[in-house]
């Protein structure tokens, strides 16, 4: 409808005044609103592309990233997208493989002509596509890798959205000290992730006065790691550390079970922070600690309403990876509107600068995209329940070794 013919429509509501300004009020705000909604669903949509591994062996995560971002991306568009602009999220299936995650990224960035992209799952594939990035020079928000090897090849497109590997273990080495717990035994698996996480806390507990014993690492996808956890006890360890992702975390404590051991610690870097890893180990998960990256219970901006969504939508709660692909989105989103338009270089310049909160707390990168402003916690299973045991200001439970 011409606006001059709704400007004629108005003139029968004057013969009614008082009422009549306030009925031509109503429909000019109905009339906007109806416009406002085609301009939004007819523009051009923002198109951010991301390969996942929603099968093999990274499939766990991978859907819970999934699941965060379609999250973001519905709640977005619900709220008149960005810049007025749909966001379009375009997923594929990696397969948990480089290879073919290096193939889909090129097609996202060549055929698709995605504006900006989301990392894959695990530091692994993250540093296979991020030359990529590089080549195309199109930035990438790293949502689901933490090795810190990824920023330290000189790339100018790596953003990441949460800690490096490198300080995942900090607060629970200080558990240690505070317990007079020093006898380690640290294992990890052989993927950049977890031999960045081993190395990093093997230094840093040198420099809290703790004894690593035992250092060694084991074939990725092996199952059976009786061997490693009896070498431990013969090390008469006090605590364990697994430097892995969630099966190396199940597949320890299993093992553990069936030497019948358990040290007064046992730490596993990822999988004790989701519900999955106490759906599949049961009561042998109870004592565990493990690093988390965002929990409903710290209650940053947002973050209690992305866990009732995301509960009715999915019917269980979010682990920190969905939360982790919503910051993401988050933070984008913010980028690109301080720009005021999709400029992909103009929008790295400005993630480079951002210092926001989002639900996992606050975003801020150095000089190389890597992660220094969010924080960290420490849960431990305690009676069938996730509590957070560090740091003070927010723990839910006392840890218990």
């Amino acid at each position: 409808m011409a606006l001059w013919e709704l400007r004629r429509g108005f003139s029968g509501f004057d013969s009614i005044a008082p009422f009549g300004f306030f009925r031509r009020m109503i429909v000019l705000a109905v009339v906007l609103t109806v416009l406002g909604t085609a301009s939004v669903s007819t523009a051009q949509p923002i198109k951010i592309g991301v390969s996942l591994g929603l099968s093999g062996r990274f499939v766990e995560m991978s859907t819970a990233l999934k699941n965060g971002f379609e999250l973001w991306e519905r709640n977005v568009n619900r709220q008149n997208g960005i810049l007025g602009r749909p966001v379009r999220l375009i997923v594929k299936d990696d397969q948990s493989d480089p290879e073919r995650a290096v193939a889909i990224y090129r097609k996202l960035i060549t055929e698709a002509q995605v504006d900006f992209l989301f990392a894959p799952y695990s530091s692994l594939i993250t540093a296979a596509v991020l030359p990529l990035a590089e080549e195309y020079d199109m930035p990438m928000l790293i949502a689901g890798a933490a090795a810190d090897s990824l920023w330290e090849q000189g790339f100018r497109n790596a953003i990441g959205i949460y800690t490096p590997a490198s300080k995942f273990a900090v607060g629970f080495l200080e558990l240690l000290v505070l317990n007079d717990l020093d006898r380690i035994a640290l294992v990890y698996a052989e993927d950049p992730f977890s031999v960045d996480l081993a190395e990093s806390s093997r230094q840093w507990a040198n420099r809290f006065g703790l004894t690593v014993v035992d250092y060694r690492g084991f074939k990725k996808g092996t199952r059976n790691l009786d061997a490693l956890a009896l070498k431990a006890k013969a090390h008469k360890s006090q605590v364990l550390m697994v430097c892995g992702h969630m099966n190396e975390a199940v597949h320890m404590t299993r093992a553990l079970n069936r030497i019948g051991w358990r040290p007064k610690a046992f730490y596993a870097s990822v999988g004790p922070a989701l519900q999955e890893f106490s759906d599949r180990c049961g009561p042998d998960a109870e004592g565990v600690f493990g690093t988390s990256l965002w929990e409903p219970r710290a209650n940053y901006p947002g973050a209690q309403q992305f866990n009732r969504q995301f509960i009715e939508t999915h019917g269980h709660a979010p682990g920190y990876h969905a939360g982790l692909a919503y910051a993401a989105g988050q933070v984008l989103q913010k980028a690109v509107e301080e720009v005021g338009r999709v400029d992909k270089e103009k929008v790295r310049d400005a993630l480079f600068q951002l210092d926001t909160m989002t639900i996992i707390g606050r975003f801020g990168v150095d000089k190389t995209g890597k992660q220094v402003r969010q924080h960290k916690f420490i849960i431990q299973w305690q009676n069938g329940f996730k509590e957070l045991v560090w740091p003070d200001r927010i723990k839910t439970a006392e840890p218990r070794f």
